[in-house]
């Protein structure tokens, strides 16, 4: 059974001369096919390349500020827990004067 596809590519004939003017366009586009895809993974890898560099940069960014969150975080936590003991010094000095006020008071 004859294939549907036939190909319209000249045919070599053996011991003939090759003549390439015989060939159609659509051919020819076939020839410069690979370079064109060539040129065509070149930009999409750099393109990839790019988009990679842009993501990669985006989450050095997002962990910096989140460091930085981090230790906003921690500096106000220690400035309370700095603010807590000092009221607590505070307090147990005040409480210590009281005690000596009654004690001194007791002893007249």
């Amino acid at each position: 059974m004859p294939s549907q596809c036939q190909s319209n590519t000249p045919q070599p004939i053996p011991g003939h001369v090759h003549d390439y003017s015989q060939v159609v366009d659509e051919e020819l586009v076939i020839l410069t096919d690979n370079s064109t895809n060539t040129e065509e993974h070149k930009a999409k890898c750099k393109e990839a390349k790019r988009q990679k560099a842009e993501e990669e940069q985006l989450e050095a960014e997002r962990e910096k500020r989140a460091e930085e969150e981090a230790q906003r975080r921690r500096a106000m936590e220690e400035e309370e827990a700095q603010k807590k003991r000092v009221a607590e010094e505070e307090a147990e000095r005040q409480r210590q004067r009281a005690q000596a006020r009654r004690d001194e008071a007791m002893q007249r």
